[in-house]
């Protein structure tokens, strides 16, 4: 079973991992800090059990995994913390145990135990290769946007630019990270421009680069030469 442990206390971070280290069917895949880099760790390695302190700095632990959640409902979370008021939140999140630190072997291996009976490993249908959403900040809070409304993303000044349906959202926010948490449906067509290939209606020259036309939407985005026959074989699966 994949682990992530989410713990601002470094030496309870080296504890937790002594702890589980010689358990053969569970392997550490990450550490956060904090509830933001929390939730963005868990789209990208996958877990099927988080280890969560509540009181990290960003963003809480409680309410890192109430997103986390709505993106991975069958994710199971194990509370590791030195307070005892959150416990009836911890439940209605379905919480495996709610243990308070300092933190007791037996319980934690007991509540490892019962986590990875009630998994469904990262490899079934909770992270599939086709999304439905896109978890993004901006304006200090998270917010989901739906990947089937997103034409393209294009870099400027300094941030990402989502062009939806309806909507231009601006995040402070790398191209190459969006990238790797984006799925199939979307291809870099140049070092500024993500797209997807869904709307992608037609390819035309202008002048040394190319330009994407979208369906039903008047904005093009850039097209190197070399992404040419990338795009063409994505879009043809």
């Amino acid at each position: 079973m994949r682990v992530l442990i989410a713990e601002d206390h470094a030496p309870s971070r080296k504890l937790l991992k002594h702890l589980i280290k010689p358990l053969q069917n569970f392997q550490i895949v990450g550490e956060a800090e904090n509830g933001e880099d929390l939730i963005c760790m868990v789209m990208k390695k996958k877990p099927d059990i988080i280890l969560v302190d509540i009181n990290m700095p960003l963003l809480n632990g409680m309410e890192a995994v109430k997103s986390c959640k709505k993106m991975v409902s069958s994710i199971q979370v194990i509370f590791i913390t030195g307070h005892d008021n959150f416990a009836l939140e911890a439940f209605d999140v379905n919480a495996i145990d709610y243990i308070i630190k300092p933190i007791d072997r037996d319980r934690l291996y007991a509540a490892l135990g019962r986590a990875e009976a009630f998994s469904v490993p990262a490899a079934g249908n909770e992270y599939p290769s086709i999304k439905k959403d896109l978890m993004v900040k901006h304006s200090n809070q998270f917010s989901f946007i739906p990947l089937d409304d997103i034409i393209f993303i294009e870099r400027a000044d300094r941030k990402a630019v989502i062009h939806t349906v309806d909507q231009k959202i601006e995040l402070n926010e790398a191209l190459t990270n969006l990238e790797e948490i984006l799925d199939s449906r979307f291809a870099a067509s140049h070092r500024s421009y993500i797209i997807n290939l869904q709307y992608l209606k037609r390819i035309e020259t202008a002048g040394q680069t190319y330009k994407a036309y979208f369906k039903n939407y008047e904005e093009t985005a850039k097209v190197s030469r070399n992404k040419l026959a990338e795009l063409q074989k994505n879009k043809s699966l």
